[in-house]
């Protein structure tokens, strides 16, 4: 016997009216069936007109309800996860996406009175695609990206998280290690690979730009614009054999960047001439550019001091810091030691001259008056002060003007610390070559550049040729955009045990960074000219 099939359940409306009222209530709903159909893509019984219409009436009414009618809807956002939520998955955004989705979800109801469900939510890098399921209608299906697109086909959001981490500075593996984390999605290495190449031109493209500009302006700064004094220094990748080099040179007046050579060993494989090899390629740099370099400091590098001396119209200058930083390092040699050489190789009345002695020095080197004699003379006399003799101090000095001066240091009175003392000063290399001191011009700018560079580029990690000149690059543009930026107060600590320290320190604006939504809009607008062209 053939097995009866069983009709679904059904229940009856009874409608008043005449043949004519019936005729005219079933053509409309034959109208209503083939809209619903051909926006369902499928068949739909009276139930599901019925269901429909009645929907639509309601949709209407709540529409037009009054403000009172509205406090029985759920319109509250806030959501307190629950434990078991902790570790639910997480992604990045954008404005429009979220706007997208309103809209998609508006013509949904107004259609259907289903409502939607994450079937799966796929991660894509930062971003996630999540596809959606109507809980009525299992036609009723979308796929949803967290982020709109570019022209070239990238996530916005993935390239914009790159974009922030190659800036930064960050390492990879702190970027890793980051995301891992905080389960936020991870842009894998194969991608970071294909972003970075395209992404260096357009950090190489800023940087020129911000050279050719400090050039300019460090041009502009000399009123007889005959030329410019440069400071020049060479930092290496590594801290002993570096693969890599920067020689970097900065104007005296703006002290921004003017160019950064990056010197690696398929260059030069001895990592110690690297900073010669970075010189003559500043010098080449700055002549393209017609620039004549009219005084170099450095912090004396033998092989820079003969560079600079062999063109015959530059002016070599070393940096007096680091001479007498090595006048002191000799001072604490012949002030101290042990008691059998006591008054042979050190002496007890050199005891408290060491930083007195440096700060003579200092004060010698910026009140020659550019005469290599003067500075001699006035670093022979040295001696004589500590004996208590001031006869050829200078007029203004304090032993000069007082005359109940009397010396805080221990005079000098016995022959073996007058011949150590003496000795010190002969050796010192300010003494021996007074001629690259005499115009007392110091390094400290470009060794504040150093430091910069250490934000970006970690002395303990070995990078790529391009991922070492990307970030020197990035480097530089960060440096030409805020160094000697503006102060809002001079904070000043009242240090009794370090009044040299006294001269109070500057509280500085916080930093900008214009230089990182240039290269951002680079970025975009290589994608737009792409496009156009595929067009």
């Amino acid at each position: 016997m053939e097995k009866e099939t069983k009709r679904p359940p059904c229940f009856k409306i009874s409608v008043p009216g005449d043949d004519s009222k019936k005729q005219l209530v079933l053509s409309k709903l034959q109208k209503v069936r083939t809209i619903l159909v051909q926006q369902l893509n499928h068949p739909v019984n009276n139930a599901d007109i019925l269901e429909k219409v009645l929907d639509y009436f309601l949709l209407d009414h709540n529409g037009q309800s009054s403000k009172s009618d509205m406090t029985t809807l759920d319109l509250n956002t806030y959501i307190q996860v629950q434990k078991k939520d902790v570790d639910q998955k997480l992604f990045l955004t954008a404005e429009t996406s979220l706007q997208k989705i309103i809209k998609v979800v508006e013509n949904h109801s107004s259609i259907c009175n289903g409502h939607f469900s994450i079937k799966k939510l796929t991660p894509k890098g930062h971003v996630a695609a999540v596809r959606f399921n109507c809980d009525t209608d299992k036609h009723h299906s979308m796929l949803w990206s967290s982020s709109p697109y570019l022209p070239n086909g990238e996530y916005l959001a993935n390239l914009r998280t790159f974009h922030g981490y190659i800036c930064s500075g960050m390492l990879p593996v702190h970027y890793n290690r980051f995301a891992n984390a905080a389960k936020i999605g991870h842009i894998n290495k194969q991608k970071q690979q294909y972003m970075f190449q395209r992404y260096k031109n357009h950090i190489e493209q800023q940087y020129n730009e911000s050279i050719e500009s400090a050039v300019l302006e460090e041009i502009g700064m000399y009123d007889e614009l005959t030329g410019i004094n440069i400071i020049t220094d060479a930092r290496h990748g590594w801290r002993k054999n570096a693969k890599d080099s920067s020689v970097v040179a900065i104007g005296e007046k703006i002290h921004k960047v003017l160019k950064c050579e990056h010197i690696t060993k398929s260059d030069d494989s001895v990592s110690q001439r690297h900073e010669k090899l970075g010189t003559q390629r500043i010098y080449h740099y700055l002549e393209e550019q017609d620039v004549q370099v009219n005084v170099h400091s450095h912090d004396r590098n033998l092989s820079i001091n003969k560079l600079v001396k062999d063109t015959g119209i530059i002016t070599n200058q070393n940096d007096p810091w680091h001479a007498i930083k090595k006048v002191k390092v000799a001072m604490k040699r012949v002030s101290a030691g042990p008691k059998y050489l006591k008054e042979k190789s050190w002496s007890a009345q050199l005891e408290d001259k060491v930083e007195s002695v440096a700060t003579h020095f200092h004060w010698a080197v910026r009140n020659c008056e550019e005469n290599p004699k003067e500075l001699k003379d006035v670093l022979l006399n040295i001696v004589e002060h500590y004996k208590n003799n001031h006869q050829k101090c200078h007029p203004d000095s304090r032993c000069k003007r007082d005359t109940n001066y009397e010396p805080k240091r221990i005079i000098i009175s016995i022959p073996i610390a007058e011949k150590l003392l003496l000795g010190v000063i002969r050796k010192s290399t300010i003494y021996t070559h007074p001629e690259d001191y005499v115009l007392a011009k110091d390094t400290c700018y470009v060794e504040s550049f150093n430091n910069t560079m250490n934000m970006f580029q970690d002395k303990r990690i070995a990078f790529s040729n391009d991922n070492y000149q990307a970030r020197s690059q990035l480097a530089v543009c960060h440096w030409n955009e805020n160094v000697d930026r503006d102060f809002t107060s001079i904070w000043n600590p009242n240090r009794r045990n370090a009044p040299r320290s006294n001269i109070g320190k500057k509280n500085y604006k916080p930093p900008t960074y214009n230089y990182r939504q240039s290269i951002w809009a680079r970025q975009i607008n290589s994608f737009i000219r792409e496009k156009i062209e595929r067009n």
